[in-house]
């Protein structure tokens, strides 16, 4: 599941009803987010500096042990955000039926709606 993720970019738009940290509204760039959380960091920091920036700009330098390497990786690392779509689903529309059989099309056309999922655990407030 976790390589259905993908990155969100800066300027795309998240809106969250319930859970929602950090931000005063329901919907908020990626920017946004991330902005308020490196002031919340930098605000608990006493060490604080520019080069802290780089946690959610370019990155900083860094060594990592990761499982799939043998020993130690040269890197970047940063912080983002992330997201997993949720399937959606198609429904069959039904063509409609015809009283006449003169007026029914010589073909039957079959026509797909996408349908927004269901949240069961948001279902008191969607």
């Amino acid at each position: 599941m976790d390589r259905d993720y993908s990155l969100l970019s800066d300027d795309e738009v998240l809106h969250i009803r319930s859970g929602r940290i950090l931000m005063p509204n329901a919907t908020f760039k990626v920017s946004e987010f991330l902005d308020a959380l490196a002031q919340v960091i930098s605000e608990q920091e006493a060490e604080w500096s520019d080069e802290c920036e780089g946690w959610f700009s370019t990155g900083l330098r860094c060594e990592a042990l990761r499982l799939a390497n043998q020993g130690w990786q040269r890197g970047r690392v940063r912080i983002r955000l992330e997201f997993y779509p949720e399937p959606q689903k198609l429904l069959k529309e039904e063509t409609p039926r015809h009283a006449n059989r003169s007026e029914r099309p010589a073909y039957r056309d079959e026509v797909y709606t996408t349908v927004e999922p269901v949240y069961d655990e948001f279902n008191d407030e969607y």
